[in-house]
C-alpha cells in the first residue's frame, strides 16, 4: 500500500455529518471497523462512556422507586445537561466533545423534564456511539441489543462509584449521581455545581481514566488484544499524524494488519463511489433540468471519477481477501467495475440523494445540486450501531477505518492530554 499521511483534523471537522449515503454497505462497514478496532463503536473520549453509564444508572434509580424513565431519554438528558453546562463555561464555543450548540443556545439551564424531550437536544447524541462498547467492555448487562434494555453491570457500577467519589459534594452532601437523581425528581437548583464533573471538556480524574483504560485494552480475548495493539500503535505517534508506509507496524500482528489494509482498500472504493455520486449530483445541479439520461453518452467530466473508482475496485478484488459478511465488499466492487452500468448501480444503492426512474437519474429527497452538501441524519434505534457509516466523511481518514483515528484521540484522553492537544490546534488555526 502506498504511503499515506493520516492527519489529525481540527475540532470543527469531527462534528460534520456526512449525508446519509450508506449505499447498502452498513454490514461491510461495521465488519471492517470491528476488525480494525473491535467493539469500540464511535467512542473517541472517555466521558462519552461515563455519561452514558450515568444516564442508565439514573434511569434505573427512577424505575426502582416507581417512576417512569427510559434509558435513552434519561441518558440523552444527562448528556444534554453536560453539554449545556460546558457551553455555558466556554461561552458557547465549538468543541469536538460537545453537541447541541444551535439547539440549546439561548435557552435556560434545562430541567430534566425539558431535557428528556426528543426535540430539546440533537438527533444523534454521543450516547448512540456507546452502544457497542458498553456491551463489549462489560459496563452493562444486555438482555437485548437496544439501549433501553441495558442494566448497569458490576464494572459499570464500579466506574460510577469511583467517578462519584471524586466529586462527593457537588451540592451540599450530594455526589454527582445523587444530584442527578434529584434533578430528575424536579430539583434544578444550582446545577452549575455539576459543571466540572459532567462537562465533556473537563478531563476525567486520573483513577477513572486508569480504570477505563484497563477495561478497554486489558484482557485475553481477541477483541481486547486487538484494541490494545491499536492503542499502543497510535499512542506511539503522540500528537503527530499517523504516517503509514508499506511496512506492518511492529505493534500489529500480520492478520490484524491484513484486515486493516483490506478495510482501507474497501473504504477507498466506498469513498470514490460517493465522490462519483457527488460529481453526478453537481453535474445535474448545473443543468436547467436536473436529470441525467443513462441511455446517452455520459458527460466527459464524469469519466475521471469512473476510471478512479474502477481502479480502486480492481485493487480490492486483486487482494483476493474479503472478510465482509457474504462478501458484500467484493460484490460492491464488482458492481463498480461494470463501466457501462456503474452510475446506474450506485444510484440504485443510493435512492435518497439520487434515484433512478425510467432509465434516468433524477433528484431524490436529499438532493442539493452541489457536491458534498451537508445533510442531517435521522437515525432510528435500529440504526444506532451503524452511526459510523452515516457520519464518516469521505477522505477524512485516508480511507482507513475512522476507529483508528478515534483510538488516537482516546489514547490522548486517557493520558490526560486531549484538552491540551485541542487547545494547540485552536491556537494554530
Amino acid at each position: 500500500m502506498e504511503a499515506l499521511l493520516w492527519g489529525i483534523l481540527g475540532p470543527e471537522r469531527v462534528a460534520i455529518e456526512r449525508r446519509s449515503r450508506t449505499l447498502g454497505l452498513g454490514a461491510a462497514v461495521r465488519a471492517f471497523n470491528d476488525l480494525a478496532v473491535p467493539g469500540m463503536g464511535n467512542v473517541y473520549f472517555g466521558k462519552q462512556l461515563v455519561l452514558a453509564v450515568l444516564g442508565i444508572a439514573v434511569a434505573q434509580h427512577i424505575r426502582e422507586r416507581g417512576g417512569k424513565a427510559q434509558n435513552i431519554e434519561t441518558a440523552n438528558a444527562v448528556e444534554a445537561l453536560a453539554c449545556f453546562l460546558a457551553f455555558e463555561q466556554n461561552k458557547w464555543s465549538s468543541d469536538i466533545r460537545l453537541r447541541g450548540v444551535s439547539k440549546m443556545s439561548g435557552k435556560p439551564v434545562p430541567t430534566f423534564e425539558a431535557a428528556r424531550k426528543r426535540n430539546f437536544y440533537v438527533t444523534q447524541p454521543m450516547r448512540m456511539a456507546t452502544i457497542q462498547p458498553l456491551r463489549e467492555i462489560h459496563l452493562v448487562e444486555a438482555r437485548a441489543e437496544r439501549f433501553n434494555a441495558f442494566a448497569i453491570a458490576e464494572r459499570g457500577q464500579s466506574l460510577i462509584d469511583q467517578f462519584c467519589d471524586e466529586y462527593p459534594q457537588v451540592y451540599h452532601s450530594r455526589n454527582v449521581f445523587r444530584r442527578l437523581c434529584d434533578w430528575a425528581s424536579g430539583d434544578s437548583r444550582k446545577l452549575t455545581s455539576l459543571t466540572e464533573a459532567l462537562s465533556p471538556c473537563q478531563p476525567l480524574p486520573d483513577n477513572v481514566r486508569a480504570k477505563l483504560r484497563t477495561y478497554i485494552v486489558d484482557g485475553d480475548d481477541h477483541g481486547a488484544k486487538r484494541r490494545k495493539a491499536v492503542f499502543e500503535w497510535v499512542k506511539s505517534f503522540g500528537w503527530q499524524p499517523i504516517e503509514l508506509t508499506a511496512g506492518r507496524p511492529a505493534q500489529l500482528d500480520e492478520a490484524h494488519w491484513n484486515d486493516i489494509e483490506s478495510g482501507a482498500a474497501f473504504f477507498a472504493v466506498r469513498d470514490a463511489a460517493i465522490a462519483l455520486l457527488d460529481a453526478v449530483e453537481e453535474q445535474m445541479g448545473d443543468s436547467s433540468v436536473p436529470k441525467l439520461f443513462l441511455g446517452q453518452a455520459l458527460p466527459d467530466n464524469l469519466k475521471p471519477w469512473i476510471d478512479d473508482l474502477g481502479r480502486l475496485a480492481q485493487a480490492f478484488i486483486d487482494r483476493s481477501y474479503d472478510p465482509s459478511p457474504a462478501n458484500d465488499a467484493s460484490r460492491f466492487c464488482r458492481e463498480c467495475l461494470e463501466t457501462g452500468h456503474v452510475i446506474e448501480n450506485l444510484v440504485e444503492r443510493d435512492g435518497r440523494v439520487l434515484k433512478l426512474v425510467d432509465g434516468a437519474v433524477i433528484p431524490g429527497s436529499a438532493f442539493r445540486g452541489r457536491a458534498g452538501s451537508g445533510l442531517e441524519v435521522n437515525s432510528t434505534e435500529e440504526e444506532e450501531e451503524s452511526a459510523e457509516a452515516h457520519t464518516h466523511e469521505a477522505g477524512t481518514f485516508g480511507s482507513f477505518s475512522p476507529r483508528i483515528w478515534n483510538m488516537q484521540l482516546l489514547a490522548m484522553d486517557l493520558d490526560g492530554s486531549l484538552s491540551d492537544y485541542l487547545e494547540t490546534l485552536k491556537a494554530e488555526q
